[in-house]
């Protein structure tokens, strides 16, 4: 058996083992309509505005890392939190932010036996266990960083010191770059610094969601690799959703 094919496998293991665990009501459904209704309406004039670009030929794969006008808004956002503002060629769109987790990982090298410190991995933690990364022992040597800054409490303190600049560092930021959590960010900002997060902040695009890594060009371009390996790019329509919720209209 190859590498691949032996981490692969681990992988696979990982993910049954985490599906055991789930009782029935994980897998309970519901009647047909019953989520829907608890969720509010698509905008008809959302509806409208894919439907213009849809018909105006737009059916196929826009740029890769995203459209650029999505991604200088989400750059030119990033210093409302706390963060370095970055040009579109340094950001990327993703499906969402577990995506964005994903190849950013991926991207630094990451896998199984990469140890971090900072907080816990809170709601990705069950990414972190299938990809085999693990947080470091008190003292022991790290390879990554990572800070849920979406996390209060004991989840979100980070064991390390927030002026090690040693090691990559990801910070998660969540839906709170067009939410209404404000500034998240405090202290010193390293320069290399990830941030990853999603667009739910974002009021009237739904069912569409979207996440984002903003990085330096030349750590980005790693990152982008993996997105594009996985899927290509993210759809089109959903960055058309998140552009008219951000103002930008045919």
């Amino acid at each position: 058996m190859s590498a691949v094919e032996r981490a692969l496998a681990w992988r696979a293991r990982r993910a049954l083992e985490a599906g055991a665990g789930e009782g029935d009501g994980a897998a309970a459904t519901l009647a047909p309509g019953d989520r829907q209704s608890t969720l509010p309406a698509t905008a008809p004039q959302l509806l409208e505005c894919l439907r213009h670009h849809l018909l105006a030929g737009e059916t196929h794969y826009p740029d890769r890392p995203g459209m650029s006008e999505l991604r200088r808004l989400v750059g030119a956002a990033l210093p409302g939190i706390g963060y370095p503002r970055r040009d579109p060629d340094g950001v990327l769109i993703t499906a969402g932010e577990g995506e964005s987790l994903f190849v950013t990982l991926l991207g630094l090298g990451a896998g199984k036996g990469t140890r971090f410190t900072g907080s816990a991995p809170g709601r990705h933690q069950a990414l972190f266990d299938w990809m085999g990364v693990a947080r470091a022992e008190p003292g022991a040597a790290a390879s990554l960083r990572y800070r849920d800054k979406t996390e209060d409490g004991a989840a979100g303190r980070s064991t390390d010191s927030p002026f090690d600049h040693s090691a990559p560092c990801v910070h998660a930021v969540g839906g709170s770059l067009f939410g209404s959590r404000g500034r998240i960010s405090r202290g010193d900002v390293p320069a290399g610094l990830i941030v990853i997060g999603s667009l739910d902040g974002l009021g009237g695009m739904h069912p569409f969601r979207l996440g984002f890594v903003a990085a330096e060009p030349a750590t980005l371009a790693g990152i982008t690799k993996w997105k594009q390996a996985s899927s290509i790019c993210s759809p089109a329509p959903s960055q058309r959703a998140a552009l008219w919720a951000l103002g930008v209209r045919p």
